[in-house]
């Protein structure tokens, strides 16, 4: 550990916020500094590398040292303070920096987009893991720089809750708890309404501190249409052939109850849209998104499965039988399984029942195992179908007209599709 562990984004940040006076303990004690250097702050030697890295940094800064070995470290000033002004006063009666009204106005602070841009260069993406696949480590540290970069937020640790392992792409407990995960506000209070249900496989910690995981990239493209089913129509009409009156229903993470009628397992769809067409019919969209993660790793099959697939009017070939429950996709089968069941169900109200496979356009594997699994299906079954995610934004953008929904889906963009923003980053 040394000066380098620091982060140059959060010192800038926290000095900006100081008074024109101050010393390095005002700095290394703040509380974001520290939130920010978890792992460091208990070190021996956390407080010396402070001050190391604003001498390091005092250019970027625009600060000048102008005491050495104060109580508190050194005493720095902001660039543009007449030394005058700088007195004893600004220490005598709090261990904070509060200086007095200067008589000359100080120059205006840089523009936040030059800081950016600098930061562009030597981004505190925080810690990553070696053994990821190309795709996985790609959007790992876009996620990570989007953290650092846009979200301006220290990084946590994780995967999972009781995991003491750094991570980039996580958030700390504190800021996972806000919120910080989701692009609006809206979004998060959906998100805490599916978490209150208590059902489904809605897993609390990875949901709210996991920028890497899909699970809030779902929350994230599908959240606002949960409560605005004009805002949900609008958008379903991009994807969908068929002409539609209302949409009836939006879930995330959902599946038919009870669970014995069904496929009996934990299967369930990501999202789920209920919409009913100019002609009267009911039709249901199981949705299925990836963002790098491959499909699970396990073979599940079970003789549920298997009654759903002899049905007269099923979907698959009669050859696919021993072919269906591979690893590559396994759970693309049970998931079209699952709307299959839904659609032939004895009570199901269903006219039509449609598995849509949302995935990232440079997730090269998964459009290959999409693509297989396909051919396993016959010709003139229109029951599944795949979109890119970026197709589906762009389509969605061109169909809005609030500011907020555009500004919600270029959030969305810079977030998870447009991988080279974070390109010169690493």
């Amino acid at each position: 550990m040394s000066r380098n562990a620091i982060s140059l984004y959060v010192l800038k940040e926290v000095v900006t916020d100081l008074g024109q006076v101050f010393t390095t303990k005002d700095v290394s004690e703040n509380i974001r500094m520290k939130q920010a250097h978890l792992n460091l702050v208990d070190h021996q030697q956390y407080h010396v590398f402070v001050e190391e890295a604003l001498s390091d940094h005092r250019g970027q800064l625009e600060i000048d040292e102008i005491k050495k070995l104060t109580f508190r470290g050194s005493r720095w000033k902001k660039i543009g303070v007449p030394l005058e002004v700088v007195t004893e006063r600004h220490f005598n009666n709090s261990s904070q920096s509060v200086p007095e009204p200067l008589p000359e106005p100080l120059p205006e602070p840089l523009p936040q987009r030059i800081f950016k841009k600098e930061l562009s260069i030597i981004p505190d993406i925080g810690p990553q893991y070696a053994r990821d696949n190309l795709l996985t480590s790609k959007m790992r540290k876009h996620q990570s720089w989007y953290r650092a970069n846009e979200l301006h937020l220290p990084y946590g640790t994780g995967p999972g809750p009781n995991d003491a392992s750094s991570y980039g792409n996580m958030l700390t407990r504190v800021d996972g708890e806000a919120g910080r995960n989701f692009l609006t506000q809206e979004i998060f209070e959906v998100t805490l309404d599916r978490i209150a249900q208590v059902s489904g496989v809605v897993e609390k910690y990875r949901l709210l501190h996991n920028m890497l995981s899909s699970q809030p990239m779902c929350f994230n493209l599908f959240g606002p249409l949960v409560r605005d089913y004009d805002l949900a129509k609008n958008l379903l009409a991009t994807i969908v052939p068929e002409e539609i009156s209302e949409v009836t229903r939006v879930e995330i993470e959902w599946a038919p109850q009870p669970v014995t009628n069904y496929l009996n397992d934990h299967t369930a769809f990501d999202a789920f849209i209920e919409y009913r067409t100019e002609d009267g019919q009911l039709i249901g969209l199981g949705i299925e998104t990836k963002l790098s993660e491959p499909f699970s790793q396990k073979v599940y099959d079970r003789p549920e499965y298997r009654r759903w697939m002899q049905l007269p009017d099923s979907p698959w070939c009669p050859d696919s039988w021993n072919k269906v429950q591979a690893i590559e996709y396994n759970q693309l089968w049970r998931d079209h399984l699952l709307a299959i069941a839904l659609r032939f169900h004895s009570e199901s109200t269903y006219d039509r029942m449609r598995l849509m496979l949302v995935y990232h356009p440079e997730d090269i594997n998964c459009v290959h195992n999409y693509s297989n699994y396909k051919k396993l299906l016959k010709n003139d079954d229109d029951s599944l179908f795949n979109l890119p995610l970026d197709q589906i934004v762009d389509r969605w953008l061109s169909a809005v007209k609030k500011d907020d929904h555009k500004k919600w889906l270029r959030s969305f963009k810079k977030r998870y599709i447009d991988l080279d923003l974070s390109k010169g980053s690493f």
